[in-house]
Protein backbone atom coordinates (compact mmCIF):
# COMPACT_ATOMS: atom_id res chain seq x y z
CA UNK A 1 0.00 0.00 0.00
CA UNK A 2 1.72 3.45 -1.00
CA UNK A 3 2.38 6.09 0.55
CA UNK A 4 2.66 10.20 -0.47
CA UNK A 5 5.04 11.84 1.63
CA UNK A 6 4.15 15.78 1.08
CA UNK A 7 6.83 18.94 2.13
CA UNK A 8 5.91 21.72 3.39
CA UNK A 9 7.29 24.96 1.73
CA UNK A 10 9.35 25.48 4.91
CA UNK A 11 11.45 22.76 4.41
CA UNK A 12 15.24 22.33 4.81
CA UNK A 13 15.27 20.12 1.36
CA UNK A 14 17.11 22.58 -1.52
CA UNK A 15 14.32 23.23 -4.30
CA UNK A 16 15.58 22.73 -8.20
CA UNK A 17 15.43 27.20 -8.14
CA UNK A 18 19.18 26.71 -6.72
CA UNK A 19 20.12 24.91 -10.01
CA UNK A 20 19.29 28.03 -11.90
CA UNK A 21 20.90 30.31 -9.89
CA UNK A 22 24.54 27.89 -9.61
CA UNK A 23 24.51 28.01 -13.47
CA UNK A 24 23.61 31.61 -13.61
CA UNK A 25 26.85 32.09 -11.09
CA UNK A 26 28.75 30.10 -13.40
CA UNK A 27 27.72 31.64 -16.84
CA UNK A 28 28.51 34.80 -15.14
CA UNK A 29 31.87 33.61 -14.10
CA UNK A 30 33.00 32.56 -17.35
CA UNK A 31 31.99 35.49 -18.93
CA UNK A 32 34.27 37.41 -16.47
CA UNK A 33 36.72 35.35 -17.39
CA UNK A 34 36.69 36.15 -21.05
CA UNK A 35 36.76 39.66 -20.48
CA UNK A 36 39.79 39.21 -18.42
CA UNK A 37 42.09 37.55 -21.37
CA UNK A 38 44.52 40.31 -23.13
CA UNK A 39 42.61 42.21 -26.18
CA UNK A 40 46.09 41.57 -27.71
CA UNK A 41 45.54 38.05 -27.04
CA UNK A 42 42.00 37.63 -28.74
CA UNK A 43 42.91 40.09 -31.61
CA UNK A 44 46.32 40.08 -32.51
CA UNK A 45 45.95 36.74 -34.55
CA UNK A 46 43.34 37.45 -36.47
CA UNK A 47 44.37 41.01 -37.59
CA UNK A 48 47.89 39.89 -38.80
CA UNK A 49 45.72 37.21 -40.68
CA UNK A 50 44.07 40.17 -41.93
CA UNK A 51 46.54 42.29 -42.89
CA UNK A 52 48.41 39.77 -45.34
CA UNK A 53 45.11 39.12 -46.66
CA UNK A 54 44.54 42.71 -47.71
CA UNK A 55 47.82 43.25 -48.61
CA UNK A 56 47.97 40.30 -50.93
CA UNK A 57 44.71 41.24 -52.83
CA UNK A 58 46.00 44.28 -53.23
CA UNK A 59 48.81 43.51 -55.07
CA UNK A 60 47.28 40.94 -57.05
CA UNK A 61 44.53 43.75 -58.10
CA UNK A 62 46.93 46.29 -58.98
CA UNK A 63 49.00 43.64 -61.00
CA UNK A 64 48.35 43.47 -64.34
CA UNK A 65 49.48 41.08 -67.35
CA UNK A 66 52.03 42.43 -69.71
CA UNK A 67 50.25 43.27 -73.23
CA UNK A 68 51.68 45.08 -76.17
CA UNK A 69 51.74 48.96 -75.97
CA UNK A 70 50.44 50.56 -79.32
CA UNK A 71 50.03 54.11 -79.46
CA UNK A 72 50.18 57.14 -81.93
CA UNK A 73 52.21 60.67 -81.52
CA UNK A 74 50.75 63.40 -82.14
CA UNK A 75 52.93 66.21 -80.77
CA UNK A 76 56.01 65.13 -82.61
CA UNK A 77 56.94 62.85 -85.51
CA UNK A 78 59.30 60.49 -83.82
CA UNK A 79 62.63 58.55 -85.75
CA UNK A 80 63.96 55.18 -84.94
CA UNK A 81 67.09 57.03 -84.27
CA UNK A 82 65.89 59.53 -81.97
CA UNK A 83 64.15 57.06 -80.12
CA UNK A 84 67.70 55.06 -79.68
CA UNK A 85 69.28 58.22 -78.17
CA UNK A 86 66.46 58.81 -76.30
CA UNK A 87 66.38 55.06 -74.34
CA UNK A 88 69.98 55.17 -74.08
CA UNK A 89 69.92 58.54 -72.10
CA UNK A 90 67.17 57.69 -70.52
CA UNK A 91 68.19 54.58 -68.51
CA UNK A 92 71.54 56.55 -68.45
CA UNK A 93 70.50 59.07 -66.34
CA UNK A 94 68.18 57.30 -63.45
CA UNK A 95 68.87 58.55 -60.26
CA UNK A 96 66.05 58.08 -58.32
CA UNK A 97 64.92 54.27 -57.07
CA UNK A 98 66.51 50.89 -56.85
CA UNK A 99 69.53 50.31 -59.98
CA UNK A 100 68.41 46.69 -60.13
CA UNK A 101 65.20 47.44 -60.43
CA UNK A 102 66.12 49.88 -63.21
CA UNK A 103 68.41 47.05 -64.90
CA UNK A 104 65.54 44.72 -64.67
CA UNK A 105 62.92 47.25 -66.59
CA UNK A 106 65.82 47.84 -69.29
CA UNK A 107 66.09 44.26 -69.57
CA UNK A 108 62.64 43.56 -70.13
CA UNK A 109 62.14 46.45 -72.78
CA UNK A 110 65.40 45.28 -75.12
CA UNK A 111 63.24 42.09 -75.19
CA UNK A 112 60.51 43.59 -76.53
CA UNK A 113 62.60 46.17 -78.94
CA UNK A 114 63.98 42.99 -80.27
CA UNK A 115 60.36 42.37 -82.36
CA UNK A 116 60.76 45.59 -84.09
CA UNK A 117 64.71 45.29 -85.11
CA UNK A 118 63.58 41.45 -86.28
CA UNK A 119 60.50 43.23 -87.90
CA UNK A 120 58.14 40.42 -86.85
CA UNK A 121 56.77 42.59 -84.31
CA UNK A 122 56.36 41.19 -80.34
CA UNK A 123 55.51 38.03 -80.60
CA UNK A 124 53.64 36.01 -77.25
CA UNK A 125 56.72 34.80 -76.40
CA UNK A 126 58.54 37.12 -76.13
CA UNK A 127 55.77 38.64 -73.46
CA UNK A 128 55.84 35.52 -71.97
CA UNK A 129 59.34 35.68 -71.14
CA UNK A 130 59.28 39.63 -70.12
CA UNK A 131 56.47 38.72 -68.09
CA UNK A 132 58.64 35.95 -66.07
CA UNK A 133 61.00 38.73 -65.47
CA UNK A 134 58.52 41.23 -63.86
CA UNK A 135 57.31 38.75 -61.64
CA UNK A 136 60.56 37.08 -60.46
CA UNK A 137 61.58 40.60 -59.85
CA UNK A 138 58.11 41.17 -58.09
CA UNK A 139 57.41 44.18 -60.12
CA UNK A 140 54.30 45.45 -60.05
CA UNK A 141 52.26 46.56 -63.53
CA UNK A 142 49.31 48.51 -62.98
CA UNK A 143 48.16 49.25 -66.38
CA UNK A 144 48.77 46.43 -68.38
CA UNK A 145 52.24 47.89 -69.48
CA UNK A 146 55.30 49.79 -68.44
CA UNK A 147 54.22 52.92 -69.44
CA UNK A 148 53.16 55.37 -67.55
CA UNK A 149 54.86 53.40 -64.38
CA UNK A 150 55.57 50.59 -62.72
CA UNK A 151 55.92 49.97 -58.51
CA UNK A 152 58.98 47.37 -56.71
CA UNK A 153 58.16 45.28 -53.84
CA UNK A 154 58.11 48.29 -51.59
CA UNK A 155 56.28 50.17 -53.38
CA UNK A 156 58.14 53.09 -54.49
CA UNK A 157 56.74 54.13 -58.03
CA UNK A 158 59.42 54.23 -61.73
CA UNK A 159 58.20 56.39 -64.27
CA UNK A 160 58.65 55.33 -67.84
CA UNK A 161 57.39 57.53 -70.44
CA UNK A 162 55.49 55.51 -73.44
CA UNK A 163 58.16 56.49 -75.81
CA UNK A 164 61.00 54.71 -74.23
CA UNK A 165 58.47 51.50 -74.19
CA UNK A 166 57.64 51.31 -77.68
CA UNK A 167 57.96 53.17 -80.92
CA UNK A 168 54.55 54.97 -82.42
CA UNK A 169 52.81 53.20 -85.00
CA UNK A 170 54.05 56.52 -86.90
CA UNK A 171 57.74 56.50 -86.70
CA UNK A 172 59.76 57.11 -89.42
CA UNK A 173 62.52 54.56 -90.23
CA UNK A 174 65.75 55.46 -90.83
CA UNK A 175 67.87 53.33 -92.43
CA UNK A 176 71.04 52.71 -90.16
CA UNK A 177 73.90 54.99 -89.36
CA UNK A 178 77.69 53.65 -89.99
CA UNK A 179 78.07 54.39 -86.21
CA UNK A 180 75.56 51.66 -85.40
CA UNK A 181 76.91 49.35 -88.22
CA UNK A 182 80.54 48.91 -87.05
CA UNK A 183 79.02 48.88 -83.48
CA UNK A 184 77.06 45.58 -84.64
CA UNK A 185 80.29 44.36 -86.76
CA UNK A 186 82.08 44.30 -83.38
CA UNK A 187 79.93 42.56 -81.56
CA UNK A 188 79.97 40.00 -84.32
CA UNK A 189 83.15 39.55 -84.18
CA UNK A 190 83.37 39.53 -80.23
CA UNK A 191 80.97 36.49 -80.56
CA UNK A 192 83.22 35.10 -82.99
CA UNK A 193 86.25 35.50 -80.82
CA UNK A 194 84.43 33.49 -78.07
CA UNK A 195 83.56 30.69 -80.58
CA UNK A 196 87.22 30.91 -81.34
CA UNK A 197 88.56 30.59 -77.65
CA UNK A 198 85.72 27.89 -76.74
CA UNK A 199 87.28 25.66 -79.90
CA UNK A 200 90.83 26.35 -78.54
CA UNK A 201 89.66 25.22 -75.09
CA UNK A 202 87.86 21.83 -76.32
CA UNK A 203 91.42 21.18 -78.68
CA UNK A 204 93.81 21.46 -75.78
CA UNK A 205 91.71 19.21 -73.44
CA UNK A 206 90.51 19.42 -70.28
CA UNK A 207 93.75 18.51 -68.44
CA UNK A 208 94.89 22.03 -69.29
CA UNK A 209 92.59 23.51 -67.10
CA UNK A 210 92.60 23.10 -63.70
CA UNK A 211 89.53 21.41 -61.50
CA UNK A 212 89.20 23.88 -58.90
CA UNK A 213 88.12 26.47 -61.80
CA UNK A 214 86.20 24.11 -63.40
CA UNK A 215 82.36 24.30 -61.55
CA UNK A 216 78.45 22.42 -62.69
CA UNK A 217 76.04 24.98 -63.88
CA UNK A 218 72.78 24.26 -63.60
CA UNK A 219 69.95 26.33 -65.72
CA UNK A 220 66.31 25.91 -66.43
CA UNK A 221 65.36 27.02 -70.22
CA UNK A 222 62.62 28.52 -70.32
CA UNK A 223 60.79 27.27 -73.51
CA UNK A 224 61.04 23.75 -71.59
CA UNK A 225 59.16 22.67 -68.82
CA UNK A 226 61.72 20.63 -67.77
CA UNK A 227 64.31 19.84 -65.00
CA UNK A 228 67.25 22.46 -65.78
CA UNK A 229 69.97 20.89 -67.82
CA UNK A 230 73.52 20.60 -66.21
CA UNK A 231 76.66 21.97 -67.94
CA UNK A 232 80.17 22.25 -67.08
CA UNK A 233 81.93 25.48 -67.18
CA UNK A 234 85.02 27.57 -66.03
CA UNK A 235 84.76 30.30 -63.33
CA UNK A 236 85.82 32.47 -65.57
CA UNK A 237 84.03 32.06 -68.63
CA UNK A 238 82.26 35.35 -69.85
CA UNK A 239 78.00 34.86 -69.51
CA UNK A 240 77.55 34.63 -73.81
CA UNK A 241 80.66 31.92 -73.41
CA UNK A 242 78.23 29.57 -71.06
CA UNK A 243 74.83 30.78 -72.83
CA UNK A 244 76.56 29.23 -76.21
CA UNK A 245 77.48 25.90 -73.89
CA UNK A 246 73.73 25.57 -72.60
CA UNK A 247 72.35 26.10 -76.03
CA UNK A 248 74.91 23.21 -77.22
CA UNK A 249 73.71 21.08 -73.97
CA UNK A 250 70.16 21.50 -74.94
CA UNK A 251 70.40 21.02 -78.96
CA UNK A 252 69.01 24.53 -79.53
CA UNK A 253 68.00 25.08 -83.38
CA UNK A 254 70.63 27.44 -84.50
CA UNK A 255 68.32 30.14 -85.21
CA UNK A 256 67.43 29.90 -81.59
CA UNK A 257 69.88 32.02 -79.01
CA UNK A 258 70.16 32.27 -74.84
CA UNK A 259 70.10 35.44 -72.45
CA UNK A 260 71.17 34.55 -68.88
CA UNK A 261 68.63 35.63 -66.07
CA UNK A 262 70.18 35.37 -62.22
CA UNK A 263 67.89 36.88 -59.54
CA UNK A 264 64.98 38.73 -61.50
CA UNK A 265 68.24 40.43 -64.08
CA UNK A 266 69.64 39.54 -67.68
CA UNK A 267 73.56 38.93 -66.72
CA UNK A 268 75.97 41.30 -68.77
CA UNK A 269 77.35 38.92 -71.48
CA UNK A 270 80.78 40.25 -71.45
CA UNK A 271 81.09 39.99 -67.67
CA UNK A 272 81.25 35.94 -65.47
CA UNK A 273 78.67 34.48 -63.64
CA UNK A 274 80.38 34.89 -60.61
CA UNK A 275 81.75 38.79 -60.87
CA UNK A 276 77.91 39.38 -61.29
CA UNK A 277 76.90 37.82 -57.66
CA UNK A 278 76.24 33.55 -58.94
CA UNK A 279 76.31 31.35 -56.24
CA UNK A 280 77.91 27.95 -57.03
CA UNK A 281 74.76 25.43 -56.63
CA UNK A 282 72.57 28.29 -57.77
CA UNK A 283 69.85 27.77 -61.13
CA UNK A 284 70.13 30.12 -63.93
CA UNK A 285 67.24 30.85 -65.81
CA UNK A 286 68.18 30.20 -69.82
CA UNK A 287 65.51 32.83 -71.81
CA UNK A 288 65.75 31.21 -75.28
CA UNK A 289 64.38 33.97 -78.00
CA UNK A 290 64.91 33.44 -81.68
Amino acid sequence: MGCCISIPSSSIYPTRRHDSSSSRVITSSQQQSQAALPHTLTHTTSNSDRQETQELNSKSILHKSLQRHVWSSNSRIWTSAELDRERIDFFDTRTSGRPEVWQTLKAVLEILWAGRDNGDGITDDSLGTAQQILDAAEIIVPHNNLSPGVYDSFGAYYPIPRHIISDPTNVVLLPKTDDKSKKEDSEVTKDIDDEEALRRREEKGKNVIDPKDMVKLRAKLSERDVAPIQVLIARDDSVRLVARKIAEASALPPAKFIRIAYMGRILKETQSLQTQGWKDEHVVNALVFG
